[in-house]
C-alpha cells in the first residue's frame, strides 16, 4: 500500500460513520487488532475549546521530561498524518501505510466506520510499534461515545472549557454537553478541570470524581495562587503557585489552557510521574499550535486563529480586543456548522474591514451568505466578500494605506489553507 491509497482508503470511510449507542463497534474492531490500546498509557482529552492547545502543552512537557510521547489530535491541520505524532514528529508515511493494511484487513466497510475511528486503529497500532511511553489523547466528539474513550483507566482525564457545540449531538444545554464530555472520567484515574467553566460544570466534575472515588483538581485563578504579568497577542506571561510561566500564543484563553497543563503535571505528580519544574516551564514555552493565535508574519503582523464555535470566537474577539493599537482587517470563512452569527457579532466589533471568503474546503458557507452578516454589523462598506486568491493582496494592499494588521479566522479548514500554502 503506498500513501496516497492508504488516504483513500481512510477517506472512503463517512466522516460520522453510522450512528453508535456505545462502544461495541471501535471495541470489536480494536479486538481484531489485538487491542493496542490496551499496552499503552494515555492522558484523555476532552472538552469543547482548548482540546489541542493543552495536549501541545502536555506533549511537549513529557518530551522535555525525557518520555517518548505520542500525541492523537482532531482535525488535521497541515495534513493527514499530523493528528498521529511521535515526539512532535508526523507518522511516517510507510508506518501509516503499514498500520493501515493491518487495519483494512480486519475492517469490514458495511460495519459502518467513522474515519476517526479508523484513524484511532492506525494510530493505536503505531504508538504502540513505537514505544510510545505516554499518549496524549484528544477525543473527538463529546466523550462518553467518543471511539477514545474505550480506553482503559488513562493516568489523568482532563477536561477542557465546556460550551455550546454540537448541540444536536450532543444535547442543548451546557448540562448535557458536559455529562457527555465527564463521560471519559474513569475509576483509578484523577481528573482535572480547566478554570474557564461555569461552576455548575466544575461541581459536576468534582461530585463525578466524588461518587467514583478519584481525586479531582482545579487551577485556582486566585491572588493567593496566581498573577497575571502580561497578555497581548505574542503571548502571555504569568506566575503560578510561586513559578513564572510564558507563552507564545496569546489571548487569556490561552493562560487558561496553559494552566490545565500545569495542573495536570500537579495531578501526575501525586501518581509517580516525574516531570520537572524547569521541563514544565520549558514545555510551556515552546508550545505554538499551527492555527492557534499563531503570527504567521510580522511585517504586516498576520495572525491565524481557526476558532470557530462561539467560544473560541468570543476568545478571539477578547484578545484582539485587549491588544488593539491599530486597525485590523479580516479575512474570515466558515462553514455552515460554525458559529457564523457569533463571528459577525463579536468580530464585526473589532474589526475595521473584513473580507469574507468561501472556497477553502467543499462545505464552505458562500461568502456572501456570510458577508450579509457581517453587513448587518459593521454597514456594507466595511464588509465585502471577495475570491480567496485575492483575500491576501487586498488585505495587505489595505495595511499598506491604513496601517493595522490581518487576521485570519473563522474555520480550522480556512486555516489549514493558508498553512499549506495558499
Amino acid at each position: 500500500m503506498q500513501y496516497l491509497e492508504a488516504k483513500a482508503y481512510v477517506e472512503s470511510f463517512s466522516h460520522s460513520g453510522k450512528p453508535v449507542h456505545d462502544l461495541s463497534r471501535i471495541a470489536g474492531l480494536m479486538q481484531k487488532l489485538g487491542d493496542p490500546q490496551d499496552r499503552l498509557k494515555f492522558i484523555h482529552i476532552a472538552g469543547t475549546n482548548g482540546k489541542g492547545s493543552v495536549a501541545e502543552y502536555l506533549t511537549n512537557i513529557f518530551m522535555e521530561s525525557g518520555y517518548r510521547t505520542g500525541t492523537f489530535t482532531s482535525p488535521y491541520i497541515r495534513h493527514y498524518r499530523d493528528r498521529i505524532r511521535l515526539d512532535r514528529e508526523d507518522i511516517p508515511e510507510r508506518d501509516l501505510c503499514t498500520c493501515c493494511e493491518q487495519v483494512k484487513a480486519v475492517a469490514r466497510p458495511e460495519d459502518g466506520y467513522s474515519q476517526f475511528e479508523i484513524t484511532f486503529a492506525i494510530a493505536m497500532l503505531y504508538f504502540v510499534q513505537a514505544q510510545a511511553e505516554i499518549v496524549i489523547l484528544e477525543a473527538g466528539l463529546g466523550g462518553l461515545l467518543d471511539c477514545t474513550n474505550l480506553i482503559k483507566s488513562p493516568e489523568a482525564c482532563v477536561l477542557t472549557t465546556i460550551a455550546l457545540d454540537h448541540m444536536a449531538i450532543l444535547g442543548n444545554t451546557i448540562e448535557k454537553i458536559a455529562a457527555q464530555k465527564m463521560g471519559i472520567i474513569k475509576p483509578g484515574s484523577c481528573v482535572v478541570i480547566s478554570p474557564k467553566n461555569e461552576i455548575s460544570v466544575v461541581r459536576s466534575v468534582f461530585d463525578r470524581a466524588r461518587e467514583l472515588g478519584i481525586k479531582a483538581y482545579y487551577p485556582e485563578m486566585n491572588e493567593e495562587h496566581f498573577e497575571m504579568l502580561r497578555c497581548d497577542l505574542t503571548g502571555t506571561q504569568f506566575r503560578f503557585w510561586r513559578q513564572n510561566f510564558e507563552t507564545v500564543m496569546g489571548g487569556e484563553h490561552q493562560i487558561a489552557n496553559a494552566l490545565t497543563a500545569i495542573e495536570t503535571v500537579y495531578a501526575l505528580g501525586d501518581k509517580g510521574w516525574n516531570l520537572p519544574g524547569l521541563a514544565v516551564e520549558r514545555g510551556i514555552a515552546k508550545t505554538q499550535i499551527p492555527g492557534r493565535m499563531q503570527l504567521i508574519s510580522k511585517y504586516p503582523p498576520t495572525l491565524l486563529d481557526g476558532g470557530h464555535n462561539a467560544d473560541g470566537i468570543e476568545a478571539l474577539a477578547k484578545a484582539l480586543h485587549q491588544c488593539k493599537n491599530t486597525p485590523i482587517i479580516g479575512i474570515i470563512g466558515m462553514t455552515h456548522a460554525d458559529a457564523a452569527d457569533a463571528a459577525a457579532e463579536k468580530l464585526g466589533r473589532v474589526f475595521d474591514k473584513v473580507l469574507c471568503v468561501d472556497g477553502f474546503t467543499p462545505n464552505a458557507m458562500p461568502a456572501k451568505e456570510l458577508d450579509a452578516k457581517f453587513d448587518a454589523v459593521m454597514g456594507s462598506e466595511h464588509s465585502q466578500s471577495v475570491a480567496l486568491s485575492d483575500a491576501m493582496k487586498i488585505a495587505k494592499s489595505w495595511t499598506h494605506r491604513n496601517g493595522g494588521s490581518i487576521v485570519i479566522c473563522g474555520s480550522l479548514y480556512l486555516a489549514s489553507w493558508f498553512l499549506n500554502g495558499a
